[in-house]
């Protein structure tokens, strides 16, 4: 079936083209409202500036598709195949996303609120200044993916992949990254201000400059991450910062605002305090062998049960 076929049909009033090859298809800028194209081959299919609003294209091959443009709010694309389709500022808002593959897609600047993307396959894509406000991508593999300046406040990102993934500037607020894998991302001036990040790994991540103002992150592994210039400092009433039992082995904290900080248990050896405000923290068993803690200040800390052996003190003396 060709595209004009289709578009005579829709205006006669079929709406189920289920399984249907369109492979190679030319259908721009229609108004496609509620079709069901589920189980279609639509690979390579030029779809830009339809309007598939609630569509149907469940487990629809889409592969090196382009729809640019397109609109599918609320539209249903359960395990459809995107790799590799073009779907720069697509309107996704509300879709059912779940399962889908999107590995390499462009969705350069696509609209996701709200979305559902969970256990969705977008390895490599390109969501530069894309919108997933109050999006669900839980579990989902973003590994490698370039998200810089991408909305993501208020979305949840629960036990997702994004290892190796640019989230150079962008806005993570209120953002749910429990047992996230962020290992060797780019969070460089990310907004992470009220987010979760309980059991997150941020192993060799680049934190460089990011605002972690109200977050908890309670058992978060950070070994070896940049996080210098890191603002974690609260607001008119200061949040305190939960990094309780984190690994921060090695960590650059050089600079960081750690005032009232909850640091127990953490581990934070040969970290890099230098300069780093700790007023009023709790430091309780922390363990800081090794570290360097030049120019730091520990007014009013709680100091109990921590093994400084090899540490530079704020003095710049070596503890014994």
């Amino acid at each position: 079936m060709n595209g004009e076929e289709l578009l005579w049909l829709y205006k006669t009033g079929q709406r189920d083209f289920s399984r249907v090859d369109l492979s190679q298809a030319e259908i721009i800028q229609a108004d496609l409202e509620e079709i069901d194209l589920s189980r279609t081959e639509l690979d390579w299919t030029n779809l830009s500036g339809t309007n598939l609003t609630r569509a149907n294209l469940s487990r629809s091959d889409l592969v090196h598709a382009r729809l640019i443009g397109a609109k599918l709010v609320e539209a249903n694309l359960k395990a459809a195949d995107l790799g590799k389709a073009d779907l720069s500022w697509v309107n996704f808002h509300q879709a059912s996303l779940v399962r889908v593959d999107l590995s390499d897609a462009n969705l350069n600047q696509a609209i996701l609120t709200n979305a559902n993307l969970s256990d969705a396959n977008l390895s490599g894509a390109n969501l530069s200044l894309a919108n997933l406000s109050g999006a669900n991508l839980s579990r989902a593999d973003l590994s490698g993916a370039n998200l810089s300046g991408v909305d993501l406040s208020s979305a949840n990102l629960s036990r997702a992949d994004l290892s190796g993934a640019n989230l150079n500037g962008a806005d993570l607020t209120q953002v749910n990254l429990n047992k996230a894998d962020l290992s060797e991302s780019n969070l460089r001036k990310a907004n992470l201000c009220q987010a979760t990040l309980k059991g997150a790994n941020f192993r060799n991540a680049n934190l460089r400059a990011a605002s972690l103002t109200g977050a908890i992150l309670k058992e978060v592994s950070s070994s070896l991450a940049t996080i210098s210039e890191l603002n974690l400092a609260g607001f008119n009433q200061p949040s305190r910062v939960d990094l309780s039992s984190a690994n921060l082995s090695g960590a650059i904290l050089s600079g960081v605002n750690l005032t009232k900080a909850n640091l127990r248990f953490a581990l934070l050896y040969k970290t890099d305090l230098r300069q780093v405000d700790l007023e009023n923290a709790s430091l309780i068993d922390v363990y800081l062998r090794g570290a360097d803690l030049r120019g730091a200040n520990l007014k009013n800390s709680v100091l109990s049960g921590i093994n400084l052996k090899g540490t530079i003190m704020p003095d710049g003396s070596v503890h014994p």
